[in-house]
């Protein structure tokens, strides 16, 4: 399938990454919504990172059984949390080099196991899934409220659960206000301390303080959301006081509607539900849903009940589905007999909370 009309929309990192550079600090950041190139997967590989670190935590300090609930605020958390994969380039007498920095948005693994497991039980019952846990401004402004420090210290905790990283992919992990020039702000009732960009440019920021990759190097990232305001002005501080480069791809939720229905009209694309698939493949064709059906594959993997060999309080894992869908109405064959009604689906009462 080919999509030339809809390059300005959807260009890969790999476009971009060769074109040449001509002054230090330039900021250029390309939105993504076809899943052309390898952005998807780039970003697939660091969430990884940060699962496999997460169910290393939860052996160790959360063996328990716990309701359905609380799995549901799991995999929200580590689902919906953006992520970003920043690479410095550099060149050293002549050999070009590479350090890639990986970040997840939010608080530190610890301060999210804790909240999902220790904190009171979520609003909503079994039936209704999809509620959140607390609204995300509330999350972000717990996060600014908590102390800098605090988090820090949480943060270095954690290092132990990240056994995957190396010389090369390094975690960018959350750094005290005072060793960075870089400052965040407020963006639509968030603080953006925490935001996956503004993570991995302190680490960089960091790094090129200590001697650890030398400086005249540019950044080549991207993020699975799109970059507020905050973390736009922290990269064009970055590379004014640096001189670095930086050209990151953004992964856009959707296509313009007009884009959408030249791709349907032309019989390559058809809706399925709400996901833009291929006509032939039904393989979702936007790297939002790519990106977020593989984040959603990793939590099944390695962090559902099933996977680390859990139960729910009182129910076992095998009657159940994780996503607590609707019992199944049975067909009129499946009756003991023609003139029998079918047998009422057994509804999922509200579970009293736990804590």
């Amino acid at each position: 399938m080919r999509f030339s009309r809809l390059a300005v929309f959807s260009a890969g990192l790999l476009a971009f990454a060769n074109s040449p550079t001509t002054t230090a600090g330039v900021v250029e950041l390309e939105r993504v919504t076809l899943d052309e190139g390898n952005v998807t997967a780039l970003l697939e590989v660091t969430s990884q990172f940060y699962v496999d670190a997460m169910r290393a935590l939860i052996d160790e300090r959360y063996r328990d059984d716990y309701r359905a609930i609380r799995w549901e605020a799991l995999e929200d958390a580590m689902r919906d949390a953006p992520v970003a994969r920043f690479e410095y380039r550099f060149t050293i007498d002549g050999v070009p080099g590479v350090r890639v920095y990986h970040a997840m948005g939010g608080l530190p693994l610890s301060s999210v196991a804790k909240s999902v497991f220790e904190g009171p039980t979520r609003p909503g019952t079994p039936e209704t899934p999809s509620s959140p846990t607390e609204s995300e401004d509330e999350q972000w402004q717990a996060g600014r409220r908590a102390s800098s420090v605090d988090e820090v210290a949480v943060d270095l905790t954690d290092e132990r659960f990240y056994t995957h990283f190396d010389d090369v992919n390094v975690r960018a992990p959350v750094l005290a206000d005072d060793e960075s020039v870089l400052d965040a702000f407020v963006v639509e009732g968030r603080w953006r301390a925490f935001d996956p960009e503004f993570k991995a440019l302190r680490a960089i920021e960091k790094d090129l303080k200590s001697g650890t990759i030398p400086r005249g190097g540019s950044v080549y990232g991207t993020v699975s959301d799109i970059a507020c305001t905050s973390c736009e002005y922290a990269m064009t501080r970055f590379g004014e006081i640096y001189e670095v480069d930086f050209r990151v791809a953004q992964v856009f939720p959707s296509l313009p509607r007009v884009a959408q229905s030249e791709l349907i009209a032309s019989g390559s694309a058809r809706l399925k539900g709400n996901q833009l698939v291929d006509a032939i493949s039904e393989r979702p064709l936007l790297a939002a849903d790519l990106l977020r059906g593989a984040r959603e594959g990793q939590f099944r993997r390695s962090l559902s009940p099933r996977a680390m060999g859990r139960s729910f309080k009182g129910t076992p894992w095998a009657r159940r589905s994780f996503q607590l869908n609707p019992a199944r109405l049975p067909r009129l064959s499946e009756s003991s007999s023609e003139d029998s009604p079918p047998s009422r689906p057994r509804v999922l009462r509200a579970s009293t909370p736990d804590c």
